[in-house]
């Protein structure tokens, strides 16, 4: 059995730490962020989302503080869903919330606007937690909360 650290600290220094509250990301699309045919392309739609999920995870943590605990949330699933097109000069809203935790996985859910209010993506992402050398652990009490919760939609737990 792996013991989790006790010692992993998680900042109580911003607001949404203290009041639930869904995340919020923005993007700028630059004509750097698309690929030959003109707009952003689905493999870098993904980049964009996983930004998203450091931008709230530094919230709660430095990515330093992350690499100490020696636990990680590892990707086991990613469904996305493209409804929109995405083009230079478009100014993407990217939310970020959890979905359910079961007992060694716990799902993210994700969803792209742009400018216009339009559904460009929407993304769930399944982790897995495990400890370094590589098993599956039971998800950290402490890691349940650095996501919110996802505004208006339940899921079925992932394990």
């Amino acid at each position: 059995m792996v013991s989790r650290p006790s010692d992993v600290k998680f900042r109580r220094d911003c607001h949404t730490c203290d009041e639930p509250m869904m995340e919020n990301f923005k993007v700028h699309v630059y004509p750097s962020d698309c690929d030959s045919v003109g707009h952003v392309n689905h493999a870098h739609m993904l980049t964009l989302l996983e930004r998203a999920r450091w931008s709230t995870l530094e919230r709660h943590m430095s990515y330093e503080e992350y690499m100490r605990t020696s636990l990680w949330a590892v990707v086991r699933k990613v469904e996305a869903s493209y409804q929109a097109q995405t083009f230079p000069g478009d100014d993407l809203s990217i939310r970020t919330g959890l979905t359910s935790v079961g007992n060694t996985s716990f799902i993210v859910r994700q969803e792209v606007r742009n400018q216009r209010g339009a559904v460009v993506c929407d993304a769930s992402i399944v982790y897995v937690t495990v400890s370094a050398d590589g098993k599956p652990i039971p998800v950290p009490d402490q890691w349940r909360t650095l996501f919110s919760q996802w505004e208006g939609e339940k899921d079925d737990k992932p394990d």
